[in-house]
C-alpha cells in the first residue's frame, strides 16, 4: 500500500460505522496526514448516498479501485468524464457490503462475513444524525461527513465530535431559510445564530432563517425540539407547528407536534411561555406545567406533569409512568427505526411505568417489557410483531 493512501476494507468499513478500535486509530492518522485525504473520503460518501444504480458491478475490484485513485488525481476535465462511471461502481459495492453482508468484495477475509451479517441484522439505537437543507437547495448529510465542515455564505458550521449545529452569522436577510431534518433513529443539537440552543428528537425537522434580522425570532417546527432560548426582551422568539404557536422571550421548554400524533404537547421548565392559534387568544404556562391541544378539540388543557419523563428523551432515557403500550411503541418506533405490530389490539392498552436508557440495543430494551406482562416479540428485519405469550 502506498503511504498517501489507507486500506480499502478500512475507508468501506468506517462507511459502514463498524472500524475495530484499531483500524479507527489507523483511519483517524490517515485523516490527520492530508486536507486531501478528507476530501477523498468524504468524495466516497457522497457516492453512497448518491441513489444511483448500476449494472456494471465488476469482480476485478483491484483494477477498479485503482482507476478510481488515478482518476481522483487526475485535472479536472479528464475526472468528470471518469468519475460517473467510477462513482457508479464504487457505490454498488458499498451496497454490497451494507445488504445482507453475504457478498463481500474482499474475498480472501472470509472471516469477516458474519461480522458483517451480525451488523446489519441487529437493531441498535439512534444515534447523532441530521441532513441540512441549506436554501441553495444542496442537502447535506452530517453523518456521512468525515470531520467538521464549515459553509462561510451560510454562516453554518458543523461539529461533528460533539454533535453540534452552529450558526454564527451576524447579518443578511431572516428571509434566507435552512431545514434541519432528522430522521428517524437520529437526533441532533442545534445551535441558532441568536445563541438559542435546540435539541431535535428523531423524525423532527426545523426550519430556521440563517440569521434573525428582524422584530422577532420565527422558527417552524415538526416533531419534537427542546429548546433553551437566548434572551432578548426586545425581540420574542416564537415556535410555529401546524396547531399553533409558543411565544418566549427567554426560557426552556419542549414542543412535541408529530402529525401522526395528532396533538401538541408544550411543557415549560423555566420562565414563561404563552400558546395561541387563530382561534385560542393567548394562554400562559407556568413552570411544571404542560399544554395539550388534540385536533378534535377546540381548547388545550392544562395538567401539572413530571418534567423528567416529559423530557427524558434529551437525556438519553425512556421515562414512562402508566403510559400505554401505544404511546411507548410510536417512540420506539421513530429511535429505531422500525415498525411495531400489534396481533391483538388489545395489547396496545396495556400500561408501562420505567426508565430505561435509549442507547442499549432493542432486544434489550423488548425484555424489560416482555418481564413485565404475558407478551413477547418477534423481530423480522426491522418489523417487531407484538403478539401473546
Amino acid at each position: 500500500m502506498e503511504e498517501d493512501f489507507v486500506s480499502w476494507e478500512i475507508l468501506l468499513k468506517k462507511a459502514c460505522r463498524s472500524l475495530t478500535p484499531e483500524e479507527e486509530v489507523i483511519f483517524q492518522r490517515w485523516m490527520d496526514e492530508d486536507v486531501s485525504h478528507r476530501e477523498y473520503y468524504e468524495r466516497m460518501c457522497k457516492v453512497w448516498t448518491a441513489n444511483e444504480t448500476t449494472d456494471m458491478l465488476t469482480t476485478d475490484v483491484s483494477k477498479m479501485i485503482a482507476d478510481f485513485d488515478k482518476c481522483i488525481k487526475q485535472d479536472k476535465g479528464h475526472r468528470r468524464k471518469m468519475q460517473r462511471i467510477i462513482y457508479r461502481i464504487v457505490a454498488s459495492l458499498i451496497v454490497l457490503l451494507t445488504i445482507g453482508g453475504g457478498i463481500f468484495i474482499l474475498r480472501e477475509k472470509k472471516t469477516n462475513i458474519q461480522q458483517y451479517t451480525d451488523v446489519v441484522q441487529s437493531i441498535v439505537a439512534g444515534d447523532s444524525k441530521a441532513i441540512v437543507l441549506l436554501s441553495n437547495g444542496e442537502r447535506v448529510d452530517i453523518e456521512v461527513l468525515a470531520d467538521s465542515l464549515q459553509y462561510e455564505l451560510e454562516g453554518l458550521a458543523v461539529e461533528k465530535d460533539s454533535g453540534i449545529i452552529k450558526y454564527s452569522a451576524t447579518a443578511g436577510k431572516d428571509s434566507v431559510y435552512n431545514t434541519i431534518i432528522i430522521p428517524r433513529g437520529g437526533e441532533y443539537q442545534v445551535e441558532l445564530s441568536d445563541g438559542t440552543k435546540v435539541w431535535l428528537n428523531a423524525e423532527s425537522k426545523l426550519r430556521i432563517p440563517i440569521v434573525f434580522a428582524g422584530s422577532e425570532r420565527r422558527v417552524f417546527l415538526s416533531g419534537e425540539a427542546y429548546f433553551d432560548v437566548a434572551k432578548d426582551v426586545t425581540k420574542p422568539f416564537i415556535v410555529e407547528t401546524d396547531m399553533g404557536r409558543v411565544k418566549v422571550y427567554g426560557t426552556e421548554f419542549n414542543v412535541r407536534n408529530y402529525t401522526s400524533d395528532k396533538q401538541l404537547k408544550t411543557t415549560l421548565i423555566e420562565g414563561s411561555i404563552g400558546f395561541s392559534n387563530n382561534r385560542i387568544d393567548e394562554v400562559e404556562l407556568k413552570p411544571g406545567y404542560q399544554l395539550i391541544l388534540t385536533k378534535e378539540n377546540i381548547s388545550p388543557r392544562i395538567e401539572r406533569v413530571k418534567i423528567s419523563n416529559e423530557i427524558a428523551w434529551k437525556y438519553k432515557r425512556f421515562c414512562f409512568e402508566n403510559s400505554t403500550f401505544e404511546s411507548i411503541a410510536k417512540d420506539v418506533e421513530r429511535w429505531y427505526d422500525v415498525e411495531i405490530v400489534f396481533i391483538n389490539p388489545n395489547l396496545k392498552k396495556l400500561e408501562f411505568s420505567g426508565n430505561l436508557s435509549r442507547y442499549e440495543e432493542i432486544t434489550t430494551l423488548l425484555r424489560y417489557f416482555e418481564e413485565c406482562a404475558d407478551i413477547k416479540f418477534l423481530i423480522d428485519k426491522r418489523v417487531v410483531t407484538v403478539r401473546e405469550k
